[in-house]
């Protein structure tokens, strides 16, 4: 029989693999103790990451609830700690589009003349080494280029929103419910004195 390229190919990996060494019984300690290494710190970590995120949810009832509620009740605005921390209450207002809700959204938002606030995007995916393909749309956006599969979404940008419902409900105004998630709290904002 004739060997192939394949069949040598074949004989070297079989050759290759028979000089392999197993490791021995030090090797295996060592790195069954770096293996474990690995796995002390993924756990201490995701420890870490529960902690903080606990932590932060903590902080955020006490700015967002318990000290602007202290503060209220005595109708104090700002006071300030003897390291200088200095703290005020603000009136803050957050506001979101859920998803099963974005199509009213936006069309509200046309409806009653803000459609500017719509950030449109139409994402096209080349194949690797197409990229006179990629040229061409450049040289002929606007004309249908059917052959090339692309996605499209319209969003109104997190922050966009924010500013522009500050603006309505400063004027008195609110946001339809039935498209907006609208939340309206007091926040305490922290400005942190030196450290001695």
């Amino acid at each position: 029989m004739v060997k192939t390229d394949k069949a040598w190919i074949f004989d070297e990996v079989v050759k290759d693999k028979k000089k392999v060494k197993k490791p021995i019984d030090s090797q295996l300690k060592v790195i069954t103790k770096i293996g474990e290494k690995v796995v002390e710190n993924k756990r201490n970590i995701a420890r870490l990451d529960e902690e903080v995120k606990l932590a932060k949810e903590k902080l955020r009832k006490i700015v967002e609830e318990e000290l602007p509620d202290a503060m209220t009740s005595v109708n104090l605005r700002t006071f300030e700690l003897e390291d200088g921390t200095n703290f005020s209450v603000k009136d803050e207002i957050f506001v979101s589009i859920r998803e099963d809700r974005r199509a009213g959204a936006l069309k509200w938002l046309e409806d009653n003349g803000h459609g500017d606030l719509i950030k449109h995007d139409v994402k096209v995916s080349f194949g690797r080494g197409d990229h006179e393909s990629a040229e061409d749309l450049k040289k002929i956006l606007g004309k249908s280029f059917k052959s090339i599969p692309y996605d499209e979404r319209m969003n109104v940008h997190s922050g966009t929103l924010k500013v522009f419902a500050k603006e309505r409900y400063s004027l008195g105004e609110t946001l339809p419910e039935e498209h907006f998630s609208v939340y309206e709290t007091s926040v305490a904002k922290v400005k942190l004195g030196k450290e001695k």
